[in-house]
């Protein structure tokens, strides 16, 4: 089989390295990737970016199926191009990716079918969302009703806090077109979660629940990011709080997704906060998480090209999903900065004896060298019987790891 992966990040080189362990792949391409997924055997990276070039690359060579890790190339319907040129691709239609790209969208679901999450508020208009930051009860959310990777979310503990956030969002246009509508919800206190389940567009099975880190700074503090870190599978979510979970959560939603045709091939991710043993729904992403993914799939026993046929051939309730024993805990190394201004073009070093698994986010070659690119520029991820084990591994190694303005939360 030959495979395609549309993005550019970890999630993508570790889709990539993980299709290419199977014995059923020939080759994987990712579009447009990064020069460090290259790196890997059976991988080559296409300097191609628009849904055209994708398509027209697919249909002249071949390609057997495409896999789309960016929710930027969802959101644009780069699905609903490949199913009218009767080409294989795991992802949902425009229509579907709603759920991600339209805050209001997914919050107006979730109210439509009893999805347990927070209350909330929307605004079109920014005179409306002070008016009512003013009578407001702090902490609240605020959060941009378009895709901003992963960034457009504030918490606010006063009404100058949501002046500051609505400005930017609604008048500056920080995020151009993602925040000029906006959704201001309850704050809710708790540990997040984020739960992972695979569809074929009739079927559904539970994937894993990893546990991301999303805030830059130590002690959940700071911006929110990408994603500072994740652990798989989460340690605080048991049994009973996964039964919760499947009945006020992932069962209604699966409902509602057939109730209004939305049902598609591919991942969904559901992004919640557990608060006094009770899950809400944060977000809902159409795509796997990065850096979950990092995490998930690293501890992933089953073949993954055998999950992702069985998706394709609507048959994932049946699929084998099998997961090595113990934890597998992944970090992330980023420029300081980040996730606002931060340095390029700073050469990466490596020592030789490192053991754990490197996925690269934003790095570019130089020769022989390998250069950060981005804000967020490699994972390293390992695995162990305890999570304990797992984290002092990956943490001695992220000293072995050097670029002159590496950033990574030391208390995951």
């Amino acid at each position: 089989m030959k495979v395609l992966v549309v993005g550019k990040g970890g999630r993508e080189h570790t889709i990539a390295w993980k299709l290419s362990q199977s014995k059923d792949i020939e080759k994987v391409f990712v579009a447009p990737g990064n020069d460090g997924i290259s790196i890997e055997n059976k991988c080559e990276c296409l300097k191609i970016e628009s849904i055209k070039e994708i398509l027209n690359f697919v249909k002249n060579n071949n390609i057997d199926i495409t896999i789309v890790g960016s929710e930027e190339y969802l959101a644009n319907g780069i699905v609903d191009k490949f199913e009218e040129s009767n080409l294989k691709i795991i992802g949902p239609s425009q229509n579907a990716a709603q759920l991600e790209s339209s805050k209001i969208f997914a919050k107006s679901f979730m109210k439509r079918h009893n999805v347990q999450t927070a209350s909330f508020n929307t605004f079109i208009e920014l005179k409306d969302a002070l008016e009512y930051s003013k009578k407001a009860s702090y902490p609240l959310v605020i959060k941009a009703d378009g895709l901003a990777a992963g960034k457009g979310v504030f918490i606010c503990n006063s009404y100058k806090d949501s002046t500051q956030a609505l400005n930017e969002l609604m008048k500056e246009e920080k995020f151009g077109e993602a925040g000029r509508k906006i959704v201001v919800e309850e704050y809710l206190k708790g540990f997040e979660a984020s739960v992972f389940l695979l569809m074929d567009g009739r079927n559904y099975k539970f994937f894993n629940v990893s546990k991301d880190h999303k805030k830059l700074l130590e002690k959940d503090q700071g911006p929110n990011t990408g994603g500072m870190g994740a652990i798989t599978p989460h340690p605080d979510v048991d049994e009973k709080l996964t039964k919760i979970i499947f009945q006020k959560i992932i069962n209604p939603t699966i409902k509602g997704l057939e109730e209004e045709g939305l049902l598609y091939k591919g991942f969904l991710y559901i992004g919640l906060i557990i608060e006094n043993d009770e899950p809400f729904v944060l977000e809902y992403n159409v795509r796997l998480g990065d850096p979950e993914a990092q995490s998930m799939l690293y501890l992933l026993k089953s073949d993954f090209s055998d999950i992702i046929n069985d998706i394709e051939e609507e048959r994932v309730n049946t699929t084998n999903i099998e997961f090595y024993d113990g934890f597998s805990f992944c970090l992330v190394l980023s420029s300081e900065g980040y996730p606002f201004s931060y340095a390029k073009g700073e050469r990466i070093t490596i020592k030789p004896e490192i053991t754990s698994k490197i996925f690269y986010s934003g790095v570019k070659k130089d020769g022989e060298d390998l250069l950060t690119n981005g804000g967020r520029v490699l994972s390293i991820v390992n695995k162990a019987n305890t999570l304990e084990e797992a984290r002092n591994i990956v943490y001695e190694e992220a000293e072995k790891i050097h670029f002159k303005s590496k950033y990574y939360r030391k208390d995951l």
